[in-house]
């Protein structure tokens, strides 16, 4: 089970925390994903990732589905 704090943003349904991630930069996702345990879960999820591929190339729902984030340890050298 994961921590959410009693904050009013700690109590918002996931699936608006990932509306609201999509929205921001990218490049702030990693700093935003070290806020605590929950958002981290969202953004080694599915869910946040194909929102933002729908949103940015709507037609990429078409086609075979992307397979989410590479698994930490999955590289081999």
């Amino acid at each position: 089970m994961t921590y959410r704090g009693d904050g009013p943003i700690d109590r918002l349904p996931e699936h608006l925390l990932i509306e609201i991630f999509i929205r921001l930069p990218v490049s702030e996702w990693v700093q935003i994903g070290c806020v605590n345990k929950h958002w981290a879960g969202i953004f080694q999820g599915e869910c946040l990732w194909l929102t933002a591929i729908t949103k940015n190339w709507p037609s990429a729902g078409l086609r075979k589905r992307w397979p989410g984030p590479i698994p930490r340890g999955s590289v081999k050298r």
